[in-house]
């Protein structure tokens, strides 16, 4: 059932979450997508058939939490999760975050450590609206971008995301592959080749930041595109959750 939480600042944040006996889960979700995604769903009932804690939550402007995502950033959803984490988890949780979740994951690694056990990063996206979006620009289309106040990407797959002008001045605030990233714990990442929405250099680009872990994996798979969600692909991710369970 879905709960309400009240941040300091009174933003409300929705989230669900299960109480099991065995390691805490945390889901955090990519951009403009919420609690109610299907690797969410997936993870949320895997981890209740294996008795698992497990949370996922929406950000700020995202599902049912308050706010609008025009008129939120990575900042203030980058607060939910540390925030919640915080407030509703007990010792250290496996974070699970896809495209903009792992790099929301990221900045957790770097500030709250002691609540990490592992991580696994799904077509992991850190820094993308500077590496991504603004570093790709033309002059032309950058002057475009500050008088709009924002910009749309169209993808293969039909959809199409609008990312506010905020967001990307934010971003440069919070990269995260500008320096190394100490961090004791299993790292998996897994990523599609077929991504067409974040190139799967940036995992390795990822791989290549972390120092301290003797336990860093990359999974690439061939025909995968950027949701990670067919069956297959959300088994070999409870795969890697179970793998990473015999080494914490």
């Amino acid at each position: 059932m879905t709960k309400f939480i009240n941040r300091l600042d009174n933003n409300t944040i929705a989230y669900n979450q299960l109480t099991g006996k065995k390691e805490g889960i945390v889901f955090l979700s990519g951009f403009n997508s919420d609690m109610q995604g299907k690797k969410a769903l997936y993870l949320e009932k895997w981890a209740e058939e294996n008795n698992h804690s497990f949370l996922r939550f929406d950000y700020s402007g995202h599902g049912q939490s308050s706010g609008s995502i025009d008129k939120t950033c990575f900042s203030d959803w980058y607060q939910d999760a540390e925030y919640l984490i915080n407030k509703l988890t007990k010792d250290k949780q496996i974070l699970v975050g896809s495209s903009m979740g792992a790099w929301i994951m990221l900045m957790l690694v770097k500030r709250i450590p002691q609540k990490i056990a592992a991580i696994v990063g799904l077509a992991p996206a850190p820094d993308f609206p500077k590496l991504l979006i603004w570093d790709e620009m033309t002059g032309n289309e950058k002057r475009k971008l500050v008088k709009n106040r924002k910009t749309s990407i169209k993808y293969e797959d039909g959809s199409k995301n609008d990312f506010s002008y905020k967001l990307i001045k934010d971003s440069f605030k919070n990269l995260t592959l500008l320096e190394s990233i100490y961090f004791n714990g299993p790292v998996y990442l897994y990523h599609g080749m077929a991504d067409d929405a974040v190139p799967y250099d940036l995992s390795i680009k990822i791989i290549k930041t972390f120092k301290g872990t003797k336990d860093i994996k990359l999974l690439l798979d061939k025909n995968a595109g950027h949701r990670l969600s067919e069956t297959d692909q959300l088994k070999n991710i409870t795969n890697i959750i179970e793998e990473i369970k015999t080494k914490i």
